[in-house]
């Protein structure tokens, strides 16, 4: 199984997370003489720093594009078409989420929540409901300072760890 991950909206400290999980497995598969259960693979359109290593593989898809700079939605593009049904995602995007569910993925956000194709078109649909009332002076703006932290983290793992032992 494949984990994809947007590399493009993810906090530092998950990517962290998500490279110490699919490098520790991958060695630990090859210390048993066994495959990886589960790699992970960052898709970027401008690729952050990450800890690459046996489990953990980038996509860069500035590097791929033969255009000197990738359009809009390129690396949802590519995730979207190299993932398949039954990989895991990993993306705090909502319309991308939509799609991958959409295509049989489990999606994950940053704060551990599971989307399926329903739920995350609610989501979307809420979402951008809001956004036109707002975009109307009908309602008041969104808070923009969320916060994310240790707590939220530690959601991320715990969800991430129930996916992957659904996939065994």
């Amino acid at each position: 199984m494949i984990i994809w991950a947007d590399g493009d909206s993810l906090q530092v400290e998950l990517r962290r997370l998500l490279c110490r999980r699919a490098n520790g497995e991958a060695r630990a598969a090859a210390e048993a003489g066994r495959p990886s259960r589960y790699r992970a693979v960052f898709v970027a359109a401008r690729m952050p720093p990450l800890d690459l290593g046996p489990g953990v593989e980038a996509i860069d898809v500035s590097k791929e594009s033969e255009a000197a700079k990738p359009r809009e939605g390129s690396a949802d593009d590519v995730l979207v078409e190299k993932s398949e049904p039954g990989d895991l995602a990993v993306t705090r995007d909502l319309p991308l989420a939509e799609r991958l569910a959409e295509k049989g993925l489990r999606v994950l956000n940053d704060r551990g929540e599971v989307f399926t194709a329903e739920n995350a078109r609610e989501r979307r649909s809420l979402r951008d409901g809001a956004l036109g009332l707002r975009a109307l002076g009908l309602a008041p703006e969104s808070p923009r300072r969320s916060s994310w932290g240790a707590r939220e983290l530690k959601a991320f793992a715990d969800a991430l760890d129930r996916e992957l032992a659904k996939a065994r």
